[in-house]
């Protein structure tokens, strides 16, 4: 599929309700020891439907699944980085059926980063099924990279692009939506002595600005982040904070917290409650920001997600050693925080491979991430939720 040629930059400027008339054109891990190829803990909890890797550079790079959605006939659209032979790196999506076959594949006609490099849900399905794709554009001299988004329909076709101009090393690291909008998180690269911000914004359908907020965290601890949007508030996770706006950008409350790089994936089940990557495990907190406990799990989580139920899936990689590589660990807890069931797949051997992003749907679990075959591949998952 080819790029469409209509290409807009949007000067981004930090102001509530500010209409733009600038419409783009419509038409890592959880550490848990666990080795080999596929281990489970609980006999019979789920099964492996399908594993499926794709490679767009020949050899000697990095591809990865970084984000992952499911539409409502069971297809998976995974984005990530990949790339061809003449762009080098380039945002690649593709769609997949519900028995794991691509059925298509397109990739961003510039060099370019997704944004499931900093955030964990780079990919969005808005109400009319189309794919909202964020990450972050190079220059043409390659020394900086401008924030974008892209929107394609359910067949891969480019709806149109949009450029922000959100300062020096900017990224959309993770986007939301609901009946009302569009919404973003991005961030600012602390490269060359630039401050890092973090940027929180909303869009119409259109792509348009509605409006914008950032803040400069005290303390850079890394460029980590989550967006989610419950009911009439959109909650964030990135520079160190826990915020909660209210749909028209109107800060409800926010709330320091040690978080992993500076941020975390988030969820919210069917009451509201909020559940994050905290530097021990799974943090639960009531809408008001008020901990509810939380789950202890050994080291850092890639990425979450819940079922309709409230039970919880995690996202991640085995640890690495002198001896042995790592592998794609997917977990389930039940709203408990009981451990249900755990996986992983992989190569056997010193390879790396990882899990990135998680989505549960209807049943089943879809995985994203990197796999070994002579180099990492896009890799894509898909499990029976189990019992």
């Amino acid at each position: 599929m080819g790029q469409h040629a209509y290409m807009k930059t949007t000067k981004v400027v930090n102001r509530t309700n500010r209409t733009a008339s600038n419409a783009w054109f419509f038409s890592k891990t959880l550490l848990i020891a666990a080795a080999s190829v596929l281990t489970t803990w609980h006999v019979s909890a789920q099964t492996l439907q399908w594993a499926t890797s794709y490679n767009g550079i020949p050899a000697s790079a990095v591809e990865e699944v970084e984000g992952i959605a499911i539409d409502n006939s069971g297809n998976v659209f995974a984005t990530g980085l990949s790339g061809t032979k003449t762009a080098g790196s380039v945002i690649r999506t593709m769609k997949l059926d519900a028995k794991g076959s691509v059925l298509w594949t397109v990739t961003h006609s510039q060099p370019s980063l997704c944004g499931g490099m900093w955030g964990r849900t780079p990919i969005a399905l808005d109400a009319d099924g189309n794919l909202l794709v964020v990450g972050a554009q190079f220059t043409s001299g390659m020394g900086n990279w401008t924030p974008l988004l892209i929107k394609l329909s359910p067949s891969g076709t480019v709806l149109g692009t949009l450029l922000f101009d959100l300062g020096p090393f900017a990224s959309l690291d993770a986007v939301a939506v609901d009946a009302s909008g569009i919404y973003i998180l991005g961030h600012n690269n602390p490269n060359n002595g630039n401050p890092h911000i973090v940027n929180t914004l909303k869009l119409a359908s259109d792509g348009a600005i509605l409006w914008s907020d950032s803040f400069t965290p005290a303390t850079f601890w890394g460029t980590l982040g989550g967006i989610v949007v419950k009911g009439t508030t959109v909650y964030t996770a990135a520079g160190g904070k826990l915020t909660a706006r209210d749909l028209q950008g109107g800060l409800l409350w926010e709330k320091e917290m040690i978080l992993p790089n500076g941020g975390s994936p988030l969820a919210a089940d069917a009451t509201g409650n909020l559940y994050l990557a905290t530097q021990n495990g799974i943090g639960k907190l009531d809408p008001a920001g008020n901990s509810l406990g939380a789950i202890a799990v050994s080291g850092m989580i890639a990425a979450l997600d819940l079922d309709a139920s409230g039970n919880i899936y995690l996202a991640g990689s085995t640890p690495a050693s002198s001896k042995s590589g790592s592998d794609i660990l997917t977990q389930k807890y039940n709203p408990s925080g009981a451990l249900i069931w755990g996986v992983t797949y992989g190569k056997n051997g010193q390879y790396s491979d990882n899990g990135i992003a998680i989505a549960a749907r209807a049943g089943y679990v879809y995985v994203g991430g990197s796999k070994y075959n002579k180099d990492l591949d896009m890799c894509t998952l898909k499990y029976t939720a189990g019992n």
